[in-house]
Order: C-alpha cells, then sequence, then structure tokens
C-alpha cells in the first residue's frame, strides 16, 4: 500500500515539472535581441542629473522580434538589466513591454545610485535578456553591451532654455524614434514623428510608444511631445471653480430636480444646463406676458427679462457662461430701445 503510494506521488511530481518545463518554454527570436532594429550601430546611452542631480537614466532601443509572435508576453520572456563591471551583480532589472523595435530604460535616483556604487563613466553593463525561468540557456536569446566614457551625457536637469533642440535627451530620443519610423513604417494617421517649425516631437502615437518604454519622461523631457501630457503649471491664474460648482441644480434643488432636467435635455437631445435655460425662458416668458397683460408696459417686461440671467445663474437653472452671453443681449435691446426708439 506505502509502495503504491509513493509510486504514484512520484509519478505525480514527475508529471509536473513536466508540465510546468512545457508551459515555460519558448523558442529563441527569430532574429536575436539587439539594441538597435536599423543598420548595424546600437542605440543606448546614460543620462545623469535629468530629474535630480546625480541621478541615472539608461536608455536603450531594443529590438527582439518573432516571425510569429509567441504566447508569452515580451514582459514574462525578456528583461533589460543594467550590471556591475564585469557582470558580477545586477544591479537592476526591468521586463520588456513589447515586442520589435521600441525604447526602453532604467531609472536610478540618487538612493539607488548611491546603494549601487555606480560612478559616471564606469564600465557597466546593459543588457537584454531571455528570463531563465522561459529558456534553458541565454545563448541566442540575449545581449550584452559594455558602457563606455562617451556612453554618459550630462543632462543638466534638462536646461535647454526652451529650445527643443538644445535637450540632449530630447536630441537622442528623436534619433531614437527615427530609427523606429525606419523600420516600423507607420501608416498615416499614426505617425511617430511630427515636424512644427522645423523641430521635430513625439505625436500621441510616439508619445504613448516612449512613455510606455520611459516611463516619467513626459517630467524628464516635456518639451519632446507635441502636446502637453500633463497639466500646465506655473503663472497661470489658478480658479478653483468653488462658488461656480454651488450654481447647479442638484445644488441648488436637489437630485429629483436635476434627474428631471437630464432627462428633459436626453428627451430634446441637449444637455441638462441647456434644458435647465430653456426651463427658465419658457417660465419668464409667460411670466411676461402675464404682467405685460396686466400693466401694458414694456419697459416692466424688459426689467423682468433683464433680470432673467441672475436669476438663472442664482437658482442653477443656467450656466455662467449662457447668462453672460444672454445678459450682453438683453444690454443690447435695452440700448435700442431707450435710445432709439424711446422709452416705451
Amino acid at each position: 500500500m506505502i509502495k503504491r503510494l509513493l509510486k504514484g506521488w512520484i509519478i505525480a511530481i514527475v508529471l509536473l515539472f513536466t508540465m510546468v518545463s512545457t508551459v515555460l518554454a519558448i523558442i529563441n527570436p527569430t532574429v536575436p535581441p539587439t539594441f538597435y532594429c536599423v543598420g548595424s550601430k546600437p542605440v543606448y546611452k546614460v543620462f545623469y542629473n535629468v530629474l535630480e542631480t546625480g541621478d541615472r537614466l539608461f536608455v536603450a532601443e531594443q529590438f527582439v522580434y518573432y516571425a510569429v509572435t509567441p504566447n508569452e508576453t515580451a514582459s514574462e520572456a525578456f528583461l533589460f538589466e543594467v550590471l556591475s563591471i564585469n557582470g558580477t551583480n545586477t544591479l537592476a532589472s526591468v521586463p520588456l513591454k513589447q515586442y520589435g523595435a521600441k525604447p526602453i530604460s532604467i531609472y536610478m535616483d540618487v538612493p539607488q545610485v548611491a546603494s549601487a556604487n555606480i560612478s559616471v563613466g564606469d564600465a557597466l553593463i546593459i543588457r537584454i535578456m531571455g528570463n531563465p525561468l522561459m529558456f534553458p540557456s541565454p545563448t541566442g536569446n540575449s545581449v550584452n553591451i559594455t558602457l563606455g566614457a562617451d556612453s554618459y551625457v550630462n543632462q543638466l536637469l534638462g536646461d535647454d532654455g526652451g529650445v527643443a533642440t538644445n535637450n540632449l535627451l530630447r536630441n537622442f530620443l528623436i534619433g531614437l524614434a527615427e530609427d523606429l519610423v525606419a523600420y516600423d513604417s507607420p501608416p498615416v494617421g499614426s505617425e511617430y514623428l511630427v515636424t512644427s517649425s522645423g523641430v521635430q516631437y513625439l505625436t500621441l502615437t510616439g508619445g504613448s510608444i516612449f512613455l510606455e518604454g520611459i516611463p516619467g519622461l513626459d517630467s524628464m523631457c516635456p518639451i519632446i511631445f507635441q502636446s502637453s501630457t500633463a497639466p500646465m503649471s506655473g503663472d497661470q491664474p489658478e480658479s478653483t471653480g468653488a462658488y461656480a460648482s454651488t450654481l447647479t441644480p442638484l445644488a441648488k434643488w436637489g437630485k429629483t430636480t436635476a434627474d428631471g432636467l437630464t432627462n428633459l435635455g436626453v428627451y430634446l437631445g441637449i444637455n441638462q444646463a441647456l434644458a435647465g435655460s430653456i426651463m427658465l425662458l419658457v417660465l419668464v416668458s409667460g411670466f411676461a406676458f402675464y404682467i405685460y397683460s396686466k400693466t401694458q408696459s414694456g419697459i416692466a417686461v424688459l426689467l423682468l427679462i433683464g433680470c432673467t440671467p441672475f436669476i438663472g445663474a442664482w437658482f442653477g437653472l443656467m450656466p455662467l457662461a449662457l447668462a453672460f452671453i444672454f445678459f450682453i443681449v438683453i444690454v443690447v435691446l435695452l440700448g435700442f430701445f431707450f435710445l432709439s426708439r424711446g422709452a416705451l
């Protein structure tokens, strides 16, 4: 009985290891990994003083190509690593984001640089490596590059004086993007680069690719992007909109009225704000006809209409912008009646 149980356990363990080995197996890329996709010159640099004095940004152009994309994702199968001199220790490592030609990076802040005990000009090794959990051997799926003194670039915290072409990180990444364009040939509407006033920038498509491979690039080098990737900051006037946020149907009348105006807007094919404005104008018009029928005074009617924007905004039935426009129209009408035709 015990022998049969032991035999069963042994068979189960063997099957388990066989299944795991099968699941983790992956063939080598069709084209062995490189740090370039066009030509034969590797594309990589180490920028320092990027976000703070003494930090490091390792950037490279990865190229891991499969004719038929495997089931395993690039992040499961491959790593981008920074190794110590002579490759004895792994100082930092990140998974690749995608197969093919893409930017890849590792950022090390000052404490990480100090912990790794690395200096500018060190002959560190950068490596694209097949994940050892996926590949039985590094042969055919890994590539190493030893950094030289000319691999290091002082970014000076992005000091470019507002001139795009003065930014060293930007210039390097634009060159990398041109390499990707030459390889990928992106279709019209999905270009990676756009030229404005003779200067190249990343488009939204190109920006997405580079932000995936270089997280935080919008903070490291905002001047490379065609459009802002973060809210503008600086000397622009600040407006919290706190008062305007209280002038809404929900804030003034409650959920029932707000939902009613929303449903009216859906029925009319307009938004809630316009639905409230139309409702207000209908009520004011009815009241104006009633006053005129009692007083026969056009002035009274005009004064009532003149109060409409303020009433509407106060009760949350008319957006402030529309109230302002309506007020300007009323001022023009009042001027026409009082100055051109005389008092009614």
